[in-house]
């Protein structure tokens, strides 16, 4: 999913262009600060979408490509778990993190506070991140398997010294154009996989915040306040699983885009989206005054 609109490399606006993550996050971030407990210690929208773009997992495909990427693939009928690896890897460090911050706050250590905020504002970012490339649909396709066979010589084309992503290499000239129109050519891989994000992007950028948060029954929204009993992976394969029996990128693949799918975006992929990403926050909080556990 689109992080900014433009990812420049040495901009120091980089991630702060409005893009699908942050949009997402800003919504998950209200819907959040409902359920949370009152006096919760928790870094802000403004903190949080700090590590996209360049800062963020997307940043990595510029400034090293090939090199230590998340894997933000996964194939619901057939998971690998290391998108769950990251998941979990981001979600135990964001609950350290918080536990940290409120413990230093406690202890009336401001800046300590602080400094393990900016931490947690980097996990819950990329926690954000994983959840939402994990629940969107073009990464429900086997792409770095398709992308392997396109390339016949593995290294990357290089420019002034620079690896260049995206280029399909073969082992003779024409190989290469065959490959690289395989790729981005009309019904290419990386064609379709653009065209399916582009337009969740624009239906994301158009939709109004409160149109973006769930609308949960009373008794789920109970469920969700319990927010210490939940379990993130077992909350994110469930929504998985509703994502994935929609079929939408496969469809996509097969007839393009249409009504359908546009309202299938605004009405369950976005909101289940943002409840991925509020339970995965709100999962990670320490407890809190008033629990049982305090």
């Amino acid at each position: 999913m689109y992080s900014t609109v433009g990812l420049l490399k040495h901009s120091k606006h980089s991630g702060k262009l409005i893009g699908t993550h942050q949009k997402l996050d800003r919504a998950a971030r209200l819907f959040f600060a409902g359920l949370a407990p009152e006096g919760t210690i928790f870094p802000t929208y403004r903190q949080i979408t700090y590590f996209e773009g360049m800062r963020g997992p997307d940043g990595l495909k510029r400034k090293s490509p090939g090199v230590d990427e998340p894997a933000h693939f996964i194939l619901p009928d057939n998971d690998d778990g290391k998108l769950m690896e990251l998941v979990k890897d981001h979600h135990h460090n964001l609950k350290n993190a918080l536990a940290e911050a409120k413990n230093a706050a406690d202890a009336g250590d401001s800046a300590k506070s602080s400094d393990h905020l900016t931490r947690a504002a980097f996990e819950a970012a990329w926690l954000a991140h994983a959840l939402t490339d994990g629940l969107t649909p073009a990464h429900h396709f086997p792409y770095q398997d398709a992308v392997k066979e396109l390339m016949s010589e593995k290294d990357y084309v290089r420019i002034f010294g620079q690896p260049i992503k995206g280029v399909m290499r073969g082992d003779t000239v024409l190989e290469s154009a065959k490959n690289n129109w395989k790729y981005w050519g009309v019904e290419g891989l990386m064609t379709k996989h653009i065209v399916f994000e582009y337009r969740v992007a624009l239906i994301a950028a158009r939709r109004p915040l409160g149109k973006l948060i769930p609308r949960l029954p009373k008794i789920e929204t109970k469920r969700l306040e319990k927010y210490q009993q939940l379990n993130l992976e077992s909350e994110f394969y469930a929504s998985l699983r509703r994502v994935h029996s929609l079929k939408m990128y496969d469809r996509f693949r097969k007839k393009g885009w249409n009504p359908r799918l546009t309202n299938e975006t605004k009405e369950s992929l976005l909101p289940e989206i943002v409840k991925i990403i509020t339970i995965g926050w709100l999962s990670a909080l320490p407890p809190q005054k008033g629990d049982k556990n305090a």
